[in-house]
């Protein structure tokens, strides 16, 4: 019964099955993850629109207080503008009693009875003049006094009782795609795979975002949504959300910054082909700092992440395994892999464009390669490279202003996009398989282009 048991089928079923429940195991961790920068997206978008409501309350009641202060105003000016015209009024009539006074006292003192007579005439007519005016103002209400009244709306004078809640929150769960995979399974959709043909994938333009930087070398899509790229001129990496607002801007220097691939939720990798810093850098996006720094003897390229190790392209050297652990750097696939090379890895296969032989390379983990793709007339300075859900390959033409895609066993190709779908020189790209889109970064006119992929 234990003759042969480890080289025994039901030995390699469990080990394969352990290796299945590992993958599962982070799958599903991976998913958490995500669903964690989801609800802190959700929770800012409910937050800010709850601001943005407060806000449009706030300027309401600041219009209908200008208004009804500016009523006051008028009201007020013209009572003011009455009231001073009376005693204008008055004060002429004070003048005008002021000056008969006088004149009597003169008449009194200096006048003879004739002229006294006709003078009395004249200010006994002014004075029955000016009682008769203070008469009928008095009787005309010209001196009601005027009071200002002010009544509160009913709806605002019932607003705190009459509101209870600001909103309403509900949790709306979706139902989680997520399938786990086993050896079997893996097999069965390997077959499925092989059936679906790239000349039925058709895209669709989502969006172009064009957030303030001079290039792009590499773009990925975190976990959270949110998409960082190298800006390889200045040595920076860009982290922006999907409206194209740029959220933080981290200096990698003295090391320069070509690609970049993510770790987890708050740490990214990039590389660096600068000879006084070739290597790799771990950025904390939060604090954006460079947290460690591995250094290599060769310049490195293209990066991705994958099993918990960084594989690089390193120029002239190929491709390298490296551990974000003890920084061990271990060797691949050797060969004269040119400069300006990116790489990208899914199911177990690993894809590398070369610049110079105007390729594209499949091979496994250990090195060992599957196929190669090389056609001048469609495949030119081929640079960014991204694999779709079914292991196809899309590749992005530098000179040609498009996009190629090779299907997953590099037997079949065909240009996907062009410049007429608005790609100019294209370089770093990424396909998001979560939302099966594939982001493009130009780099002349610096734009991004997201594509929606429908296979």
């Amino acid at each position: 019964m234990i003759e042969n048991v480890k080289k025994s089928s039901f030995f390699q079923e469990t080990r394969l099955s352990l290796k299945d429940i590992n993958q599962n195991i982070k799958t599903l961790q991976n998913e958490l993850h995500e669903q964690q920068g989801r609800i802190k997206q959700g929770e800012e978008k409910v937050l800010s629109q709850v601001t943005d409501t407060r806000k449009k309350i706030d300027d309401h009641f600041d219009k209908l207080e200008k208004k009804i202060k500016q009523e006051i105003v008028e009201i007020t000016s013209e009572s003011k503008d009455s009231i001073n015209n009376k005693l204008q009024i008055l004060e002429k009539k004070t003048n005008i009693t002021n000056k008969a006074d006088q004149q009597l006292q003169d008449m009194d003192r200096y006048a003879t009875e004739l002229q006294t007579y006709f003078g009395l005439r004249k200010i006994s007519l002014e004075a029955a003049t000016t009682d008769s005016y203070l008469k009928s103002i008095i009787g005309d209400h010209a001196f009601n006094e005027p009071t200002l009244l002010f009544n509160i709306g009913d709806t605002i004078d019932n607003l705190s009782s009459s509101i209870q809640s600001f909103g309403s929150l509900e949790v709306h769960k979706t139902h989680c795609k997520l399938s786990l995979v086993t050896h079997k399974t893996k097999q069965a959709q390997l077959v499925e795979t092989k059936i679906k043909s790239i000349a039925d994938i058709k895209s669709c333009l989502m969006k172009t975002l064009k957030p303030e930087f001079k290039d792009i070398g590499g773009i990925v899509v975190l976990p959270n949504g949110n998409i960082a790229l190298t800006e390889y001129s200045d040595y920076n990496v860009l982290v922006f959300s999907t409206d194209g607002k740029i959220l933080s801007t981290i200096s990698v220097k003295p090391a320069s910054a070509f690609d970049v691939t993510y770790i987890d939720n708050k740490t990214v990798a990039t590389t660096s082909n600068m000879g006084i810093r070739n290597g790799v850098n771990l950025i904390d996006i939060h604090t954006e700092k460079i947290t460690q720094y591995i250094p290599t003897t060769y310049p490195c390229y293209g990066i991705k992440y994958y099993n918990e190790s960084l594989f690089v392209c390193a120029g002239k050297k190929g491709i390298f395994k490296l551990s974000p652990d003890d920084s061990s750097s271990i060797a691949i696939l050797e060969c004269d892999l040119p400069s300006w090379s990116y790489i990208e890895i899914f199911d177990n296969k690993i894809y590398c464009t070369y610049d110079e032989t105007k390729s594209v390379m499949c091979c496994d983990m250990n090195g060992r390669v599957i196929w190669k793709f090389k056609d001048e007339n469609i495949l030119k300075l081929p640079r960014g490279i991204a694999v779709d859900n079914y292991g196809n390959v899309y590749v992005a033409c530098f000179t040609l202003h498009s996009i190629v895609v090779i299907s997953h066993d590099g037997q079949q190709n065909r240009q996907l996009l062009s410049n007429a779908d608005g790609l100019y020189y294209p370089y770093g790209m990424h396909f998001d398989r979560r939302n099966n889109r594939v982001l493009i970064g130009n780099q002349s006119r610096t734009h991004i282009c997201v594509f929606e992929v429908i296979n």
